[in-house]
């Protein structure tokens, strides 16, 4: 078995700690209601766009649309389980000390909403891995 020297790098984007600092700043209810907004509408605006484009750009618009729906999908499931445990700021834990490098930090992750499927990619990822360190011990 190899040991590597190199620390063990940070996400990309993580997703619940988007959730938590949005709910810390602006409240769950809103940033639930953001968030299933942003699923159902994507969502339901990239099978209107689908159904009724007649282009290649228009199927890829759809698409697009439907994906970015997808993205928010993760960041519900994490905010409805903050909210439950009452946790964003837990979540957040010594990173809300300084709240302008915060905000700074994770309006920049969130910027990679824009690209499709990345958010769920992430979070399963992220997902396996705590799973991983659980089951291993470590």
């Amino acid at each position: 078995m190899e040991i590597s020297d190199n620390p063990p790098q940070k996400p990309v984007i993580n997703p619940r700690k988007l959730a938590a600092i949005d709910i810390v700043f602006l409240g769950s209810k809103f940033i639930i209601a953001e968030f299933v907004g942003g699923v159902l509408l994507c969502i339901a605006l990239g099978i209107f766009v689908l159904f009724r484009g007649h282009s290649f750009w228009q199927l890829v618009l759809g698409l697009y649309l439907i994906s970015l729906g997808v993205n928010y999908v993760p960041m519900l499931v994490d905010a409805a389980a903050i909210t439950r445990r009452q946790s964003a700021r837990a979540e957040m834990g010594e990173e809300l000390n300084d709240q302008r490098r915060a905000m700074a930090k994770y309006r920049r992750q969130s910027i990679l909403l824009l690209i499709p499927l990345l958010v769920p990619i992430f979070a399963l990822a992220q997902e396996r891995r705590k799973a991983q360190v659980t089951h291993t011990g470590a």
